[in-house]
């Protein structure tokens, strides 16, 4: 009698193994740790954006200021100061992810973080007009000048990784072009009177009008670099650029000195 009992109690648990194989999903291809695109806070996506552009500025600040002698390079000469890793930081902060001071904990790219705004914006009943034109502003900003240092930048194959997972260098020209694109994007964006729900803009506080100013000065920047004179000219004659203190351009720093430590990166390593 025990040997039955033990002979059928072994046919249960064996069936319960062969039905848990059944209903159980073992072709899992997404962690479910991870946070999908659609699950992220619009408002954090564009903090993270303002971050990662701010940390690049103070990086691409530092090495102009170093080459110009401005401040100390510390090396002799230009080829064995400047590695080709020199540009890593600003480059993955743009199109990818990483971040250093001020955005250390930047873990997505503007670049991503502005496609992932898109994709919520389409899905979403609420306008996030405002977030995108901001991005796109700051990305245009940050191709031109990537392109700058460097004479060109990746453009028409970014952001498609399974298509292009190395893609092409653009010459300087075509990335200029495509950043007075995004500028025209994002102006029209930015004139609409969208929403703002919720968000913190680190440099105008909400203020559209001051964007679309930020956006003509770009322009300028812009035809100044390509030599478009009559491009220059137009918008100087609307006369609606950055023209004085008021409208400054200028990341708001804070005063927290730990978790995070948000003051300006070169007060917090020169003074403290």
């Amino acid at each position: 009698m025990k040997r039955v009992l033990k002979y059928i109690t072994v046919v249960f648990i064996a069936g319960g193994f062969f039905q848990s194989c059944e209903t159980t999903e073992l072709d899992l291809r997404v962690s479910p740790n991870d946070l999908a695109s659609d699950q992220a806070d619009p408002n954090l996506l564009l903090n993270s954006i303002q971050l990662a552009y701010a940390s690049n500025m103070d990086d691409l600040n530092d090495l102009g200021a170093e080459v110009t002698r401005i401040d100390y390079m510390f090396g002799r000469d230009y080829f064995n100061n400047y590695s080709g890793a020199t540009l890593n930081g600003v480059w993955s902060r743009t199109y990818s992810s990483g971040g250093t001071i001020p955005g250390d904990f930047v873990s997505a790219g503007i670049w991503t973080n502005v496609d992932a705004l898109i994709a919520i914006n389409e899905a979403s009943d609420i306008d996030y007009s405002f977030h995108i034109g901001v991005g796109q502003a700051l990305k245009a900003h940050m191709l031109m000048l990537i392109t700058d240092y460097i004479g060109g930048a990746v453009l028409t194959q970014a952001a498609q990784p399974a298509e292009f997972p190395a893609p092409a260098f653009d010459d300087g020209p075509t990335v200029y072009a495509g950043a007075l694109a995004l500028l025209d994007e994002a102006e029209s964006l930015l004139s609409g009177a969208p929403e703002i729900p919720g968000v913190t803009d680190l440099f105008y506080g909400g203020d559209t009008d001051q964007w679309i100013k930020l956006v003509e000065t770009l322009r300028l920047k812009a035809y100044q670099t390509t030599n478009n004179v009559a491009g220059f000219n137009q918008v100087i004659a609307r006369n609606n650029f950055i023209s004085d203190n008021d409208d400054d351009f200028e990341f708001q720093y804070g005063t927290s000195e730990l978790q995070p430590d948000t003051r300006h990166p070169d007060f917090a390593a020169d003074y403290t």
